[in-house]
């Protein structure tokens, strides 16, 4: 039996580190991605053009990996 099944504090830990390590290199990505089209823009409409990718990757991508 691993030792992340023997101990739920570990086995939560080890997900939330990985669900943060996939969301930061996803959210990074997406905004080099972004750069070349979004020169110039505010921060807000940035942010409003990075949100749909980042919410599909984490839904589709990173939380389906982290729970592996």
């Amino acid at each position: 039996m691993p030792t992340a099944a023997r101990n739920p504090i570990l086995a939560r830990l080890r997900f939330l580190g990985t669900l943060m390590l996939g969301a930061y290199l996803l959210i990074n990505l997406i905004l080099v991605a972004l750069a070349p089209v979004t020169t110039g823009w505010s921060t807000w409409s940035v942010t409003a053009l990075a949100v749909p990718p980042m919410v599909l990757g984490m839904v589709y991508l990173v939380i389906p990996i982290a729970r592996r």
